[in-house]
């Protein structure tokens, strides 16, 4: 078996000029080097210990119950009712009036009170719609709403979408009533 070699740096008599002895004991260079490598082997491992302990799964947050849906608005009751009939009798208003039906009466007089009529009735419908009286536009909303996800409240952010944006069209479709309603009323009394 061959003779183990030594650690350590060995200095020959051709590579220095002068003459040195130096012993066979491990330099202080080399004792350090080895004493870093064995502490970070050490941090290493504590390191990946550490990492493992925190791998572990997490125990799951118990997820709570979604909040039950928010209540729809009232369409019932003598507001639902008058808001919902007054929006059917407007819209029969608004078809005749855009149909000229009034011409269809012969007499002046039973023309103007027709007009009149007409105009009352898209008067009336439009206040309700603009003004959003008793939540009126709300109660008109959600019985076009409930039809399509039944009698409660939208929950998802589509839900809410769709509702604000029908609610928005009530809201165009009462000014197109009182564009229509001013329009019979002026027709009635000064173009006659």
């Amino acid at each position: 078996m061959p003779a183990r070699r030594r650690r350590g740096i060995r200095l020959t008599a051709r590579s220095i000029p002068y003459a040195v002895g130096i012993g066979e004991q491990e330099s202080t260079g080399a004792k350090a080097g080895r004493y870093v490598r064995a502490a970070g082997l050490a941090l290493g491992a504590s390191a990946r210990e550490l990492r493992k302990g925190s791998e572990a799964a997490p125990e799951p947050v118990p997820v709570a119950p979604p909040p039950p849906p928010p209540p729809a608005p009232r369409t019932g009751g003598l507001v639902g009712r008058l808001v919902f009939y007054g929006f059917v009798c407007s819209f029969v208003a608004f078809v005749l009036v855009v149909l000229r039906f009034e011409l269809l009466l012969g007499h002046t007089t039973a023309r103007t009170v027709f007009r009149l009529a007409l105009a009352g009735v898209l008067l009336g419908e439009a206040w309700l719609l603009l003004s959003n009286w008793r939540g009126a536009n709300e109660r008109l909303g959600q019985r076009v709403l409930a039809k399509a996800w039944g009698a409660r409240g939208p929950v998802t952010r589509g839900e809410r979408i769709f509702a604000r944006v029908l609610r928005d069209a009530l809201t165009l479709i009462g000014i197109v009533f009182l564009a229509t309603a001013v329009f019979e009323l002026l027709s009635a009394t000064v173009g006659t």
